[in-house]
């Protein structure tokens, strides 16, 4: 039986939206069981009854796919870390505490190790960067920023700044991916990005 999206009032928007979000779905949950290479494109529209041609209306191709995929899961991510910084004390350096707690316990989820940490990096090369820059970068230029008006970092170019936190704590995350004691590498990785901040955190007093 062929898919057929339901068509909202608003019209042809909704049911492209609906139709893409489905792929979606299933290529995500395809690509964290299968890899990335197991996963045909038979394997994401079948079981929603599309065709190949319902895809290629979406997607180039597979690579495309995946990159969509990553997007998604890594705006999952930042939106992880917002909830969190939404309960945290209002206190810059708390603030960072719980931004580096909460994004190492998403960053930690098998579909996100999988995918984001495993796959996608030998798939999409240099195109992770910039993702993670575009989604992410805003939110680490924010709680830096904090910590700076707050007295506690040092006077530094904010985005230069920024990315390197950013790439650091990335980093961290990709060696929990690999290792066979995801605990003990987040706790040594841990140690590393608060000895960076204590160290800035020292020259700014």
């Amino acid at each position: 039986m062929r898919y057929v999206p339901r068509v909202s009032q608003s019209g042809t928007r909704d049911a492209t939206d609906l139709t893409r979000a489905t792929l979606l779905g299933v290529a995500r949950r395809t690509f964290a069981a299968k890899g990335y290479a197991g996963t045909s494109l038979r394997d994401i529209v079948e079981p929603v009854g599309m065709t190949k041609g319902a895809l290629y209306h979406h997607f180039k191709n597979k690579a495309e796919v995946l990159e969509a995929v990553y997007t998604e899961l890594e705006r999952e991510l930042v939106d992880a870390v917002g909830r969190a910084l939404a309960k945290a004390p209002m206190e810059p350096w708390a603030r960072l505490e719980a931004a580096l707690d909460a994004f190492f316990e998403a960053s930690s989820e098998p579909a996100y190790v999988r995918i984001v940490l495993q796959e996608a990096p030998v798939v999409l090369l240099g195109k992770t960067r910039t993702i993670d820059q575009d989604v992410g970068l805003a939110l680490v230029e924010e709680l830096l920023g904090g910590l700076m008006d707050a007295g506690e970092l040092p006077e530094l170019p904010l985005r230069p700044l920024a990315g390197i936190v950013l790439a650091a704590t990335g980093d961290v995350a990709i060696e929990m991916a690999a290792s066979d004691d995801l605990a003990k590498t987040r706790a040594e990785g841990r140690r590393v990005i608060d000895a960076l901040f204590e160290g800035l955190r020292r020259q700014a007093r």
